[in-house]
């Protein structure tokens, strides 16, 4: 009897820890009274991160003269925001290097990182209250691959390289080969680290999303947007013309004309720019 998406997690053994961190830093993103020393506190907890935090505040991208040294000027010189996306960026990457180390774990985290930031910024365009969890959802829709390539190492890995070829989505060789595709895998996982409703949404229908619930359909389709333009910049291993049919339906929902998405798109891309020492970061 083929296993389920569920069993998988189940059976997985070596599971990824859930990114505590991340999940309380969108609780604290939701409540409009919080506070830097909110955040710090959070952030201070984890020495890991704090190091990161200083190391992207130290950066050339900020051009600071002296350097920072402490959480509080970490946070002061990057500004609220900024750190917050560096703190659920570090907290998720660890996610990413479970399985065998390699150019495709790479390029799933440049993905992940670019779709991430991109959605956010559609989010921000047409005012959707959620860019903290636009931005978190991102960096957790291809989650599954994660998985797939921890449990099935050297079958995933050469899977991965006939999608990177292929015109086509990846969703129906992973089907044909074990019974699931990412997309399940990764909620399947979420589902059992408690991540939120809406941010399992993303995960289980990035690809397909006019099938999500309808009050996710918005936040999802930002998000397959953000898919798209990291695809069509060349930043992972799908093809740009797999997604289309996503895409279409993401713009369907959001009720976007091409000549509105073409705009949104490139102050996405102008804001991604700006980013790229964010980016190099990490």
């Amino acid at each position: 009897m083929p296993m389920t998406p569920q069993e998988l997690i189940q059976n997985l053994g070596d599971l990824p820890p859930l990114p505590q961190v991340a999940t309380r830093v969108i609780r604290l993103s939701a409540n409009a009274d919080t506070s830097s020393d909110d955040l710090q506190a959070i952030i201070g907890t984890d020495q890991a991160l704090s190091a990161q935090l200083l190391k992207v505040a130290n950066s050339a991208m900020f051009g600071r003269v002296r350097e920072v040294t402490t959480l509080t000027q970490a946070i002061l010189t990057l500004g609220f925001s900024a750190a917050r996306s560096v703190v659920l960026a570090a907290s998720v990457k660890n996610l990413f290097s479970r399985g065998p180390a390699g150019v495709q774990e790479r390029l799933l985290w440049e993905h992940a990182l670019v779709t991430g930031l991109t959605g956010s910024s559609f989010c921000q365009a047409v005012d959707h209250p959620a860019a903290e969890e636009a931005f978190l959802a991102g960096l957790m829709h291809d989650i599954g691959k994660c998985v797939l390539s921890l449990k099935f190492p050297e079958g995933y890995s050469a899977l991965l390289r006939r999608i990177q070829g292929e015109e086509t989505e990846g969703l129906r060789l992973e089907l044909d080969a074990f019974g699931f595709d990412h997309a399940m895998v990764g909620e399947a996982l979420l589902r059992a680290w408690n991540i939120g409703d809406s941010i399992q949404s993303v995960v289980r229908w990035h690809h397909n999303p006019a099938q999500s619930p309808v009050e996710h359909q918005k936040i999802v389709a930002l998000v397959a947007l953000g898919n798209q333009v990291a695809t069509d910049l060349q930043v992972g291993l799908d093809m740009p013309d797999a997604l289309t049919r996503a895409t279409h339906e993401a713009l369907d929902i959001l009720r976007l004309d091409d000549k509105t998405y073409q705009e949104y798109r490139t102050a996405a891309l102008e804001a991604l720019e700006r980013d790229k020492g964010l980016i190099a970061e990490f």
